[in-house]
Parts: C-alpha cells; sequence; structure tokens
C-alpha cells in the first residue's frame, strides 16, 4: 500500500502543476540534503538470479566485492525470475520480475544490466566477467539528477515514511523522467544451487513501491530542488516469504524512460517503537597467505539489535601469550562489516596459532565464539637487498608495490600508475635499512586482481638468488609476501662473500678489487629500481665508474664479478 504527501511551495506558481498531477506532485524544499552541485554518477546493478542458478552464487560474490570499493557509488537489486527460478521448492519471484528480465533480455544466468544501458548494442544485461569493468566506466559519468533519499519504518504498524529528494544541477533535456523506489530484504536464509540449503539472499527485490516503472517527474527545472515523500505499509509476506523488516533497504532510481538510469541511491530505513538486547554475531575471515607475520586479523560483525555498535572489547591468545585489545566501530542496526582485530608486537613461529574471542561491546558484557587462525610463519632472509620483477595488468592504475615494516610503515612504493598508460613491466631494487619483519604488497584497488587483459605478475629474489616468492595470476586484493630479515642490514658484498669494495668518490663510483676478480656488469639503480647506468665489461683490477648527479642523491651499485652479485647502496654528492 502507498500513499504520497505532496505540497507546493509556491500555491499561484505550482497551480496548474498541482491539478494537472494531483496525486503525485512534487514541492520544493527550503532546505534540503541532496546537493545542487555536479556530482558523478552512482551504478545500479540490476542482477538476474534464480535458485536453480549454479553460478549465480559467484554472480552474487563480484556483486558484493565491487560493493565493497565502490560503496555508495553502487547498488544491487537481486530480481529472482526466469526458469531457474520456477517449479523450486521457494519462490521468491515478484510480479514484478517478468517484465523487467523481458526488457533486460535474457542471456543465461548470472546475468545483469548496469544502470539499463544496453550491453555492446544488444540487449541490457551482461554476463558478470563485465560488471567491474561497466562499473568503471559508468561511474566517471557525470549524473544529470542528483539523488537523496532516508525512511523511517514503525515496527508494530509496519507504516513506513519515505522522503526522496533531487535536483538536476544542469541541463534539462526531457519534459519528464521516472522515479523508482525499490523495497529489497537481505539475509534471507534459503536453498541456492551452488550454495547449499542455508544460503543467505541479499538484495532480494521484494516490491517496487512506484510500480513497475516508477512515478513521472514532471518539468523539472535546473538548479531547483525538490522532494517527493511517500507513506508505504511493508507487506508481512511477499508470497509465502517473510518480510523481516529489520532487514529491508530500499533503492531509489531515477530513468530516461523505462530504462536508462540517470543515477541511484540507497537507504537503509530507522527502524522505530523496537526494543531488543544487544546482540551480535562475529567469524573469522580466511587470512589467505600462505606465510603470514601481521599484527591484523580481519572478522565480520554482524550487528543484531537495533542500537549501532560502537566498541568492541576482546582477548586474544597468540602463540600462549595473552593480550587484551579494544576497537572502535559503527556499524548500524543489523547491518554488518569487515573490522580488523590489532593485535601486540610477538614471536612468530614456524606454526602459529592466534584466538581471538569478543568479550563485550557498546560496554556489555558478551559470550562469543573464539576466532581461530592459524598460519605459518614468515620466510627468513639474510639478503637486505631484494630484487623484484614486476609488471601490471591492463589496469596500472589500480595496481600497487608497497613494502612495510612490522609497525605498518610504509619503506618502499611504486603505483598506482596513471589511467591509461598501459601494462608497466617494472624492476625495483628495495633497499632494508634494518633487521626484522617486512610484508612485500602486491595490490589491486579494484579488489578484481591482475587479470585485465595481459595480466600481471611477480617475483621477488634476494640479492643472493633466493626466491622469496613469485605469483603469476594475482586474485582479488592482491598478494602480500611475509619475510623477516635476521641479519643486519649492511655491505651487501660481505655478506655474499665476495672482496670487493664500493665507494661513493668524486664524479663517480670507485671499485676496488683486491681479489683481482674479473667484474663483469656494473649496474646504476635509483630508489625507485629504474637504471641509469648499464655497462658490460671483462676487467680485473680497481674500477672507476664514471657518474656525475647534479644534486645529492641515493643510488643503489649492483656489480657482477665471477658470476656473484654485489650490492651497495650509496649516498651520491
Amino acid at each position: 500500500m502507498i500513499r504520497t504527501m505532496e505540497n507546493c511551495k509556491s500555491f499561484l506558481s505550482k497551480l496548474a502543476f498541482c491539478v494537472a498531477f494531483s496525486a503525485s506532485v512534487v514541492s520544493m524544499l527550503g532546505a534540503q540534503s541532496v546537493s545542487t552541485e555536479i556530482q558523478k554518477k552512482a551504478v545500479l546493478l540490476e542482477e538476474y538470479t534464480g535458485i536453480g542458478c549454479g553460478n549465480c552464487p559467484a554472480g552474487a560474490t563480484l556483486a558484493a566485492t565491487i560493493k565493497q570499493v565502490a560503496g555508495d557509488a553502487f547498488y544491487i537489486i537481486s530480481i529472482h525470475e526466469g526458469h531457474y527460478s520456477e517449479n523450486m521448492t521457494v519462490d521468491y519471484r515478484t510480479e514484478w520480475g517478468a517484465a523487467l528480465l523481458e526488457q533486460a533480455g535474457d542471456i543465461g544466468f548470472p546475468q545483469g544490466s548496469l544502470n539499463r544501458i544496453p550491453y555492446e548494442g544488444t540487449t541490457m544485461n551482461a554476463n558478470r566477467e563485465s560488471w567491474t569493468k561497466r562499473t568503471k566506466a559508468l561511474m566517471q559519468e557525470d549524473a544529470e539528477v542528483n539523488l537523496y533519499m532516508e525512511a523511517s519504518v514503525d515496527a508494530q504498524s509496519r507504516e513506513m515514511n519515505i522522503k526522496v529528494e533531487y535536483c538536476y544541477p544542469g541541463t534539462v533535456t526531457e519534459d519528464f523522467h521516472l522515479l523508482n523506489i525499490a523495497l529489497l530484504q537481505n539475509h534471507i536464509i534459503g536453498p541456492q544451487n551452488g550454495g547449499g540449503n542455508n544460503y543467505s539472499h541479499e538484495h532480494m527485490l521484494r516490491d517496487l513501491i512506484t510500480g513497475q516503472w516508477g512515478d513521472t517527474l514532471s518539468a523539472p527545472q535546473p538548479g531547483q530542488v525538490y522532494t517527493r515523500e511517500f507513506v508505504y505499509t511493508v507487506p508481512e509476506k511477499v508470497g509465502e516469504v517473510e518480510v523481516d523488516i529489520r532487514n529491508i533497504e530500499l533503492v531509489a532510481f531515477v530513468t530516461r524512460t523505462t530504462a536508462d538510469v540517470l543515477n541511484v541511491t540507497g537507504t537503509k530505513p530507522r527502524i522505530t517503537n523496537l526494543d531488543e538486547p544487544l546482540s551480535l554475531s562475529v567469524s573469522a575471515i580466511d587470512l589467505d597467505v600462505a606465510r603470514y607475520a601481521g599484527k591484523v586479523f580481519p572478522a565480520r560483525v554482524r550487528n543484531l539489535c537495533n542500537n549501532t555498535l560502537e566498541d568492541l572489547e576482546y582477548v586474544v591468545e597468540i602463540n600462549g601469550q595473552a593480550q587484551n585489545g579494544r576497537l572502535d566501530v559503527v556499524i548500524p542496526p543489523y547491518q554488518d562489516a569487515v573490522v580488523e582485530f590489532m593485535v601486540e608486537d610477538y614471536e612468530p613461529l614456524t606454526s602459529n596459532g592466534v584466538s581471538i574471542t569478543v568479550v563485550s561491546a557498546n560496554g556489555e558484557s558478551l559470550s562469543l565464539p573464539m576466532l581461530q587462525y592459524k598460519f605459518a610463519g614468515p620466510m627468513p632472509v639474510s639478503s637486505n637487498v631484494l630484487y623484484v620483477e614486476w609488471e601490471t595488468d591492463d589496469c596500472p592504475d589500480e595496481t600497487a608495490f608497497i613494502v612495510k615494516d612490522w609497525n605498518g610503515n610504509i619503506v618502499y612504493a611504486q603505483g598506482p600508475f596513471d589511467a591509461g598508460s598501459g601494462k608497466q613491466v617494472l624492476k625495483d631494487t628495495v633497499v632494508l635499512e634494518s633487521d626484522g619483519i617486512y610484508s612485500l604488497e602486491f595490490s589491486d584497488a579494484w579488489l578484481d586482481g591482475w587479470l585485465e587483459g595481459d595480466k600481471g605478475s611477480f617475483k621477488i629474489k634476494a640479492a643472493d638468488g633466493k626466491l622469496l616468492g613469485q605469483n603469476y595470476s594475482v586474485q582479488g586484493a592482491g598478494a602480500t609476501v611475509f619475510i623477516d630479515l635476521t641479519k643486519g642490514a649492511g655491505n651487501e658484498s660481505r655478506l655474499i662473500g665476495s672482496s670487493l669494495r664500493i665507494l661513493s668518490v668524486s664524479d663517480g663510483v670507485r671499485i676496488l678489487n683486491p681479489g683481482m676478480e674479473t667484474i663483469e656488469r656494473v649496474q646504476i639503480f635509483n630508489m625507485s629500481g629504474i637504471c641509469l647506468y648499464d655497462k658490460a665489461m671483462n676487467q680485473q683490477g680497481d674500477v672507476f665508474v664514471p657518474f656525475a648527479v647534479h644534486s645529492t642523491q641515493v643510488v643503489i651499485v649492483k656489480v657482477t664479478a665471477d658470476r656473484r652479485v654485489s650490492v651497495e647502496k650509496l649516498l651520491m654528492r
């Protein structure tokens, strides 16, 4: 059930409009929350799915990953429709889904339309492999209309009040557009092929509050701020499936016709007249690394009550050592979030075990299951000079290589690179200044791996040739290699048994060679790994390398002699 409540701020100027559209009148606000400035467009994914679709859980996981990165610039409506939803043990279809799927086109599940724009000139629907790339492109477009929405629902009467504000910051090219409001429900537990009988269905379409194709927004004027207000009674059930108001959300979007989404927003209604005790659930997230030595242990926390979670207190046991911790959070009612439990310094062993128990939230004691993490320790390394060969995929603006010490301080960084600059192939020389544990992080900002086009890879070697790590198919958020430098940083040539001494002198580098080794090659790199000098030779005795600098500069000198490598970091003046 839906009712609209409107009023005209200026009766005389809006009289004709109010009479013509008395059932759905637009009113102008004095104070508003919607922006009047040009903003970037948000993206709507309408994901078509069904209980019988074995590949659909992978599509839902990808959509959730995009949402994790894009945040409020990306919204999901999961629509159960088509042959994978027919004759199933539970019917999640609505009266609206058939017409939506017919317009979008059925190309094979899982499938989804992005902003209801045709994909490659055929149907609106596209397979999941294209969702991330298309979302990135659409988010770069300017929005023709800005949107803001808020809502509240009474837990006893189930009456929901909805307010949508909208503004066209630039030129308006059409006489009318259509405002759509969708009611969705999260955490519907039920069967799913490929997901088991207790699969959690998210963002499921339950109702189109404004009907199949939305309410008409007529004659909008540039720069004006308007509002639409609705009163809607949330149904107890859709078909035979209960609608739990604790898990509902709203998505509002404006279309040019029945297609072409101009912008989208969403909100989770504030629930009134509901008093519940504090309750939450926690689950550990896999560390997803072969070796680990970090101080961060991720978990998913779901708020199961009508109050915002603000803090968590926890106890840790790591390799038999007890610690206590406290974490400030902001997790709204009935929502979940990934949190990072922090631990203090510990001694990583060959095999490690960590248990974390949340003992209180918002100052109230809790009894929750223990989270457990098991992992192998970092790779021991005696060389303080590392050679890193890596290449990005075709999205170098999402790709980075960062080295951090055990306290999280960045000691070396490369990337991300300029968008459109193409695949990058790099050779970095990293000199670690002191003993300790380090993480070498190869990251992807969009969490879709180094797999776009010509995929990326990396290889890490110590100066003595020891392979520390490699990956030719970097997935998801990326990969991290942990090492433990156990010998002090110093003259690397002495560490690997060479008698060479590499010195900075006026206008160049002097290589002293008392052992009369055969010097085969000399290379000089800057601290970003760029080669500044490279010369092959076949010389015994001392060598002078002319290398002038215009200002003080730190360089890495690499000398190959008798098939061994000597490395020294020099301050050139």
